[in-house]
């Protein structure tokens, strides 16, 4: 069917009564008022607002750029528009029948939380009118330009600043890192002069030397998980990423005097999760074609078959050269807890390690001491968010009771 729009505005700023459109309407009130908009008018319809086969829509919305807000809408049928609507179930809630004899005023009165794309925001008025055949004439024109705007009583600003006294806390820390240690063909146990593996090694000291040795500190566990990549037989790789898990939890017992009981070790025997990651950062040629045979072949039923006979081979002897390697590594993780310190030692540990510190014991030493108090906005500002960047709230590792 053919549907006729006219669309056009008329800006009427002065006149309270609009009669331009089929229904005239009277603007009480427009008014921003504690966080609200007040809208309130009175609409008169006449005698000849619709004839008996139309209906007649009025919806008024208020508009600012691109934001608009629908306010109300009314809904007019002539008689026989009335009868044919009804005889199909299709009577809209709250609707007016036109009086053919005499006027019809229709009281609205709302209010909306006001927002502030609403301070130059204007009031439109939507007319629609469908006969026979769905034809429809729509006419729109602009009420009000403004809304009315409750005068704001000037203000001083006077903040004032207050400082929560933190609560007492457990030092719960941890430290995190991963390896990527070579193993001759055929032998699961670590050669510390072995290829990458001095550099590797090293890494891992630190991060064990920093814990073990440090009197404050209680270790409470250490979890450890191997990974394997994807090539080669799946029985093989599990095998093999159970190794290098355990040859890392032996050698940091071994180094370090740590008993076993605070080992956890586990392995992913192939890490396609971690070869996604790699394949979504990469340019490779065929990557959404990669990403499709991972996501929809299984690991037992072919998936790296599917993989190798993908363009002759191409993009899996890629993966092979530049991606299996960054999957064969071990993850480690050393949960910790460190004491807390008496006054006199806070002032030693905020040079040496301050992320030793717990909130409560930097609050203390600002508020305890002179110096402490001029400098209370570094510590507290500074020295607290730098810290607590410093503590891994989160782990990736799949700690296991």
């Amino acid at each position: 069917m053919k549907r006729l729009i006219i669309i056009f505005y008329i800006a009427c700023l002065c006149l309270p009564i609009m009669g331009q459109g089929r229904v005239s309407i009277d603007l009480l009130e427009l008014k921003e008022g504690n966080d609200s908009l007040r809208f309130a008018y009175n609409a008169l319809i006449g005698p000849r607002a619709v004839e008996k086969g139309q209906v007649l829509r009025v919806m008024t919305t208020i508009e600012g750029g691109d934001s608009v807000r629908k306010l109300s809408r009314i809904t007019i049928l002539g008689h026989n528009r009335k009868q044919v609507m009804q005889r199909m179930g299709r009577l809209p809630e709250n609707f007016v029948k036109a009086d053919m004899r005499k006027d019809t005023v229709i009281e609205t009165r709302l209010q909306i939380p006001y927002e502030m794309w609403m301070d130059s925001a204007s009031l439109v008025i939507t007319e629609e009118v469908t006969g026979y055949r769905a034809r429809t004439v729509t006419t729109q024109y602009r009420l009000k330009d403004n809304v009315e705007l409750t005068p704001q009583a000037p203000y001083e600003a006077a903040p004032v600043v207050a400082y929560i006294v933190p609560e007492k806390e457990a030092k719960v820390r941890r430290r995190q890192g991963k390896a990527y240690l070579d193993f001759p063909v055929g032998r699961s146990e670590i050669l510390p002069g072995y290829r990458r593996n001095p550099e590797e090694l090293a890494k891992i000291d630190e991060a064990i030397r920093d814990v073990a040795g440090n009197a404050d500190v209680t270790i409470q566990g250490i979890y450890i998980e191997g990974y394997a990549s994807p090539d080669g037989p799946y029985a093989t790789n599990d095998r093999l990423s159970k190794a290098r898990a355990e040859a890392l939890k032996t050698y940091i017992a071994n180094k370090f005097g740590i008993g076993g009981n605070l080992f956890r070790v586990t392995n992913v025997a192939e890490d396609w999760k971690g070869l996604v990651e790699l394949v979504n950062a990469s340019n490779m040629p065929q990557k959404g074609q990669v990403l499709r045979v991972i996501e929809t072949v299984g690991v037992f039923d072919g998936r790296e078959a599917a993989l190798m006979r993908l363009d002759g081979g191409k993009p899996y002897r890629m993966m092979l050269k530049d991606m299996f390697p960054e999957l064969r590594r071990v993850e480690y993780q050393v949960d910790y807890t460190v004491k807390d310190y008496e006054l006199s030692q806070v002032v030693v540990v905020l040079e040496k390690n301050p992320g030793d510190l717990s909130q409560l014991e930097l609050y203390t030493l600002a508020m305890a001491t002179e110096k402490g108090k001029r400098e209370i906005s570094r510590l507290l500002i500074e020295v607290i968010p730098s810290f607590l960047q410093m503590m891994p709230w989160q782990t990736t590792m799949q700690q296991q009771p």
